[in-house]
């Protein structure tokens, strides 16, 4: 297990998504590298960054082995919007009605994120609204607040990640690249969001002896955080 606990350097988990349908190259991926390779980062910072297959599959099985593999002081979630002309930070992720197939065809059993034992919705616990402002602040490319992160791969894997961990959890959309929104426009205007949630971010968490990803030690129960895998084992 990689972690900043022992190096006050915080680790930040980026991912972005992989080919989708007809699109080869995908611009989340491409900011994703961006924010790895080329840009240059003014505080110490160790950038992790992880390709997701456009599967629900792809996503719920590696989701929570990223969580224990790089116990993350911040997760980042990439995704496009087709036909949006800013950023989005999105506020929200639900856990049912995903009826939109994937790469394979398929749909999440029930429609669902997680079975069982889990919220309808979750939301991000990290100040967005205050964040936004502060980057818009900084930037020229537009970046606002959303409600609606799309009910597709991009939400499922935001609802994955914001039941481990919602104050160190965010999705970030951003629209396809063209003249006006480069890849590098957008990936130094996403650097600025990273930079202002780490001001946010709580001290890291930590995994208990046997392997547990410890979120709230104040409740009980145990449950996996899917019915099909059982590696990881939530405390909430």
């Amino acid at each position: 297990m990689n972690s900043s606990a022992s190096s006050n350097i915080p680790v930040v988990l980026i991912t972005g998504f992989g080919p989708f349908h007809s699109v080869l190259v995908n611009p989340s991926w491409e900011v994703a590298k961006a924010l790895k390779t080329y840009l240059e980062w003014t505080c110490p910072v160790h950038i992790i960054i992880e390709q997701m297959h456009v599967t629900y599959d792809d996503v719920s099985n590696r989701i929570p082995d990223c969580w224990l593999k790089y116990n993350p002081t911040l997760v980042i979630h990439i995704g496009v919007a087709v036909g949006t002309k800013e950023i989005q930070i999105e506020r929200y992720a639900c856990n049912n009605n995903y009826c939109y197939p994937d790469n394979n065809g398929t749909i999440p059993d029930s429609g669902r994120c997680i079975k069982t034992n889990a919220p309808k919705t979750l939301k991000t616990l990290l100040p967005i609204d205050d964040i936004c402002e502060r980057v818009q602040r900084r930037t020229n490319v537009p970046v606002i607040v959303s409600d609606d992160a799309g009910r597709f791969l991009c939400e499922y894997i935001y609802y994955q990640s914001l039941f481990i961990d919602p104050k160190r959890t965010v999705f970030v959309h951003i629209p396809d690249s063209n003249e006006d929104l480069t890849v590098e426009n957008l990936s130094e205007a996403i650097q600025l969001i990273i930079y202002e949630l780490l001001r946010h971010v709580d001290p890291l968490p930590c995994l208990n002896q046997d392997g547990n990803y410890l979120i709230n030690p104040n409740v009980k129960k145990t449950m996996d955080i899917t019915s099909e895998k059982s590696k990881l084992n939530l405390l909430l």
